[in-house]
């Protein structure tokens, strides 16, 4: 997106030290309904809660769709040109369908059906993901088994296309499979878009910031123009013939996401971690010790019916949800420059530690917030004062993004001017936003790459109807994710 602009080329021990203050001490665990230091309980007009704690995860599932990098490694040099996309850069959610039934036929039950695993418990969580003799989970992509909450996302798509394929085959009964998928899928992945568009990127950016890329009148101003780029008014994000993955975005923007993780979840009102905690029901989100059933919510693994997800938990507007409950669903953390300490201390099964050249420590193969800075560095990404100002944007200044980070005088010195882009990004969001949102700057990118990613697909809904408007939700014309997993649950 801004090719022109230097590199913030800071020394990597400069790095080391900021990821390092980037992490949060760890809280005490806390009963359902008291809030810890860092949530976000910024609140919509009406009532919800703004990103509550099942939209960290579908930020993670979306990732998954549209992104994938095999070129992880910090001891190799990086090219950037060569990594801007290794995933098809669309929401066609081929981490459900992978290369179709055809190539991939053991995704499917029967040719149209998505594979569903065993039934985890009748109360909680439905089916798990189809697994493998070694339980790993047998899906379009294996990174959606990762944790249990995506895991179980995962699972809800899955059956959200198969409540799909049976509505297609009962409306249609006289038609082939082939063309019962075809629909069916169109169907799902438009929904999906319009939940990525309509209610995700307003509760992360502002609706002011869809609405001037995307606005609501209708218009066609040169028919050799396709629809859909004349609806996205993009400043920054340019493309010629095909839609690309911006490193700012997949580097850096993108990974606000790695703020707002709770170090521990309520997952439904009966699982305890082991050893069992009095009172508080929290499960943190990794352990070390993969042999742990009930240590931690990590994935790539069987799950019992015990850690099936409870989704009022995660989201408003559940079917059975009790309204009058203000405890539920459980807030994110703050978009802020902090990091939760289980993200400092990463196990294996989540990232394979790296020697990295400058240290070559376990600490920093475990660490997201330092494997980050330095990873931004190796690609040659511009710093946050630099996008800032090419966005006409004024940059923070060195004492809003450094006054109590606890940096020495020298560090600061080396940063200031060139800060890491992830790291300006997330402190905007906290600077400028409380913590509630993103900043002007980190929203802009992320709001333009993933309306601009639709508007260069061909097969979106805004390419092919842009007047098109979702009909599977209880109210005409709105969806939610909240829809997709109560049309989820509907299937049992």
């Amino acid at each position: 997106m801004f090719r022109n602009l230097p590199t913030y080329d800071v020394a990597d021990e400069s790095l080391v030290e900021l990821g390092r203050a980037m992490i949060q001490p760890a809280e005490p665990a806390k009963e359902l309904g008291v809030d810890d230091d860092d949530e976000n309980t910024a609140r919509l007009p009406n009532g919800e809660l703004r990103i509550p704690a099942g939209y960290t995860y579908f930020g993670q599932f979306v990732d998954h769709d549209i992104t994938f990098d095999p070129a992880s490694s910090l001891t190799r040099q990086n090219d950037p040109d060569a990594i801007v996309n290794f995933r098809t850069p669309k929401f066609d959610l081929d981490n459900l369908y992978g290369r179709g039934p055809s190539d991939q036929p053991y995704l499917y039950s029967d040719g149209i059906h998505l594979a569903l695993g065993d039934l985890m418990s009748e109360q909680l969580g439905g089916p798990d993901l189809p697994r493998a003799a070694n339980k790993r989970a047998i899906i379009g992509d294996p990174r959606n088994d990762e944790n249990v909450i995506v895991s179980q996302l995962q699972s809800a798509f899955l059956r959200f296309h198969n409540v799909v394929v049976d509505r297609v085959t009962a409306e249609f009964p006289d038609w082939s499979a082939a063309d019962h998928l075809k629909l069916a899928q169109r169907r799902v992945r438009w929904h999906y878009q319009w939940v990525v568009v309509h209610d995700y990127l307003p509760r992360l950016v502002g609706p002011d910031v869809v609405a001037d890329i995307l606005p609501d009148e209708d218009y066609l101003t040169s028919p050799s123009t396709p629809v859909a780029q004349q609806h996205a008014r993009l400043k920054f994000y340019e493309y010629r013939n095909d839609p690309f993955m911006p490193l700012e975005f997949s580097v850096a923007a993108y990974r606000f996401g790695h703020s707002i993780v709770r170090p521990s979840y309520f997952i439904n009102d009966t699982a305890k971690p082991e050893p069992p905690v009095d009172g508080a029901q929290r499960i943190p989100i990794f352990t070390p010790d993969m042999s742990q059933e009930r240590g931690g919510l990590n994935g790539f693994k069987e799950l019992p019916g015990f850690w099936g997800v409870d989704w009022t938990f995660f989201l408003h507007r559940i079917t059975g949800a009790d309204p009058a409950d203000a405890t539920l669903p459980q807030p994110s953390y703050k978009l802020d420059a902090e990091i939760a300490t289980p993200l400092s201390t990463l196990p294996d099964s989540v990232a394979a530690p790296e020697l990295v050249t400058s240290a070559g420590s376990a600490e920093l193969a475990q660490s997201l917030a330092i494997r980050n800075l330095l990873r931004g560095k190796r690609l040659g990404l511009p710093s946050g004062e630099d996008v800032s100002l090419a966005m006409g944007i004024d940059p923070l200044t060195p004492a809003e993004l450094f006054d109590g980070v606890g940096l020495a005088d020298a560090t600061v010195s080396d940063l200031s001017g060139r800060t890491p882009l992830w790291f300006y990004i997330l402190k905007e969001s906290g600077v400028r936003a409380d913590g509630a949102c993103l900043g002007p700057v980190g929203g802009r990118i992320v709001a333009e790459v993933l309306i601009g990613l639709l508007a260069g697909d061909h097969l979106s809904y805004l390419s092919v109807q842009p007047n098109w408007r979702p009909t599977l939700g209880p109210v005409a014309g709105e969806f939610t994710l909240s829809d997709i997993v109560n049309l989820a649950l509907s299937a049992g």
